[in-house]
């Protein structure tokens, strides 16, 4: 099939408009050369935006959020709106106002720039839009001519980007919290912050809504491992530990790093089912210390009775005295409380 033609085949994505500008850095600052028309969406084309957007959704330290109110200094939103939502300009002028406002954003820093790529699809997995944006470099490579020589080869670096955003236009247009994410990876904050500003993402998350998101992921995953009571006791264990040491150094979270001490057997396997589990953890926030008191499980008994309840109960179910090593429990529940006043009646009525 010619390039040119549309993919008959099953394809990850419906690419409704793809363009690609370049930020060439001079002495300057950057020169925006930008192309005046989509590309043509070809077997090239859609293996690459597939890919690209393969990559970016299973890529770790993203930062999580929603455009920024002011839209004269953050104009991206605006530039969308105008597009997708007033259909005042097309796909094309949106990119270019894009990318002019990237490229202001990126001139006092270090970046040597590169494409930008400008990609609008609709998911076929549920029929979500999104707009994805990422900066691709050069890479030399190698290749066969003809005649079996090895020569030089320029091809674009997909696996290699570090500057990318996505937004999730559906989410974005029904009214979501978060619906904008940017790559922020670890030990890149400098590096990304260009590319935040640009995008005027506003990733100032509730710490303690970033915390609960953390502990259902966490109970999900024990879940989906399979791991009995002390396996989850565990990891929910080594989980509060490390979030505890964060919260106390005013460390904020890193899902790479996290993963590795929680879950070292296997932290790939933890990183890639939180970013699959769609509650969009973000890098970036300081663990709730009140909030970390649900991570961990009291549990103990004798031939008896057994007791198992988490650390938050101490914060007023549960009491507990050192000195006479006893637990007070209130607020029993209903159902519990008529069993026990049954059986105290019962126990009265045989004396």
């Amino acid at each position: 099939m010619p390039d040119g033609q549309a993919v008959a085949a099953t394809i990850d994505n419906e690419i409704i408009s793809v363009i690609v500008h370049s930020l060439n850095r001079s002495d300057d600052g950057f020169v925006l050369d930008d192309r005046k028309e989509v590309l043509e969406v070809g077997n090239t084309v859609q293996r690459l935006i597939d890919q690209l957007a393969r990559i970016y959704a299973a890529k770790t330290g993203k930062s999580h959020g929603r455009f920024e109110e002011n839209t004269d200094n953050y104009p991206v939103s605006k530039f969308l709106t105008s597009y997708c939502v007033d259909k005042e300009i097309d796909f094309v002028q949106s990119t270019y106002q894009m990318a002019d406002n990237l490229m202001k954003s990126a001139k006092t820093t270090a970046s040597p720039g590169g494409h930008v790529f400008f990609a609008h699809f609709k998911r076929a997995l549920d029929q979500s839009e999104y707009l994805i944006v990422a900066i691709l470099n050069d890479e030399l490579g190698a290749a066969l001519s003809k005649t079996k020589d090895v020569v030089d080869a320029l091809h674009l670096d997909i696996k290699g980007f570090r500057l990318a955003g996505r937004v999730n236009i559906t989410a974005w247009q029904a009214g979501s919290d978060n619906y904008l994410s940017f790559i922020k990876g670890r030990g890149q904050d400098k590096v990304s912050e260009f590319f935040k500003l640009f995008l005027g993402c506003n990733n100032s998350v509730a710490a303690i809504i970033e915390t609960q998101k953390l502990r259902t992921a966490l109970e999900n995953f024990a879940v989906e491992q399979g791991l009995d009571e002390v396996q989850r006791e565990e990891l929910f264990q080594n989980a509060y530990s490390v979030c505890k040491r964060y919260a106390d150094n005013d460390t904020e979270f890193e899902l790479e790093p996290f993963a590795n001490e929680v879950w070292p057997e296997e932290p790939a396997t933890l990183t890639d089912f939180f970013e699959s589990s769609g509650l969009d953890i973000s890098d970036g926030f300081v663990p709730d210390k009140r909030s970390l008191k649900g991570f961990v499980k009291f549990s103990g008994g004798t031939k008896n009775w057994r007791i198992v309840f988490d650390r938050a109960a101490l914060s007023g179910e549960i009491n507990f005295n050192p000195e006479t090593e006893e637990l007070t429990i209130k607020k029993l529940p209903d159902d519990l409380l008529a069993r026990l006043r049954n059986e105290v009646s019962q126990d009265g009525e045989e004396d």
